[in-house]
């Protein structure tokens, strides 16, 4: 039997973003600080720059469209209710116990990557245009301080990205490896390891993931 796990659209915007903010991290630190052992063109590189920065902010609208149109958005965004689990994750993932809650199609770690991702990549945005047009972001320069506050912001978003992005791997190959063919193909070609609910055992002998909405079984 295969699981669906990510449609289509999830892995266009997942690989989208993969590509997107790996260019904007070599060409942005490039900006910041050309080794001299590595001469690009400066302006390629400032293209190269920009026109993946709006990629990935048309990819991230993309993406709030769908979740939003398909009232997934739940799946990937931190909601108060997740707190709750946060015990558990933290246990099951410090090898605490070796029992793996059952916690929906995302843990709360991962949709607390996701979330300040986003918001990441929002602020990203706007101070990139910000630093784009100087001459018609003089409001934002005067609210936070000026261009080089601007560029102190990109820095630390890239720094941001590049800590927590060994996390989001982390969090992916502890839970389960096979997951990552999934956003390949969108299917688990094998069932996944047998969770344990949060709170009690799943008796049922069922993966975790053919209880979630919207994922699709397949026989062979």
């Amino acid at each position: 039997m295969k699981l669906l796990l990510h449609p289509l659209p999830v892995r266009i915007f997942h690989w989208t973003m993969v590509t997107s903010v790996v260019i904007l991290l070599a060409t942005g630190f490039y900006i910041h600080h050309p080794p001299l052992w590595l001469q690009w063109p400066m302006s390629l590189v400032r293209k190269l720059h920009g026109c993946f920065g709006l990629i990935l902010a048309v990819n991230l609208a993309g993406q709030v469209y769908y979740y939003i149109a398909t009232g997934k958005f739940t799946e990937v965004l931190l909601l108060p209710r997740d707190w709750a689990h946060m015990r558990s994750f933290l246990r099951y993932y410090l090898f605490v116990t070796e029992h793996h809650p059952n916690f929906g199609r995302y843990n709360p770690g991962q949709k607390m990557l996701f979330t300040t991702w986003g918001l990441a990549v929002t602020t990203g945005t706007v101070t990139g245009l910000g630093l784009l047009f100087p001459d018609h972001s003089v409001w934002l320069q005067k609210a936070l301080g000026g261009l080089s506050v601007l560029r102190a912001i990109q820095y630390s978003i890239g720094i941001f990205f590049v800590t927590t992005i060994p996390l989001h791997l982390y969090l992916v190959f502890t839970e389960e490896p096979a997951k990552l063919q999934a956003m390949f193909t969108g299917f688990l070609q094998k069932e996944p390891k047998l969770p344990v609910a949060a709170d009690t055992a799943d008796k049922t002998g069922r993966s975790w993931e053919s209880e979630l909405p919207g994922v699709q079984t397949e026989e062979r």
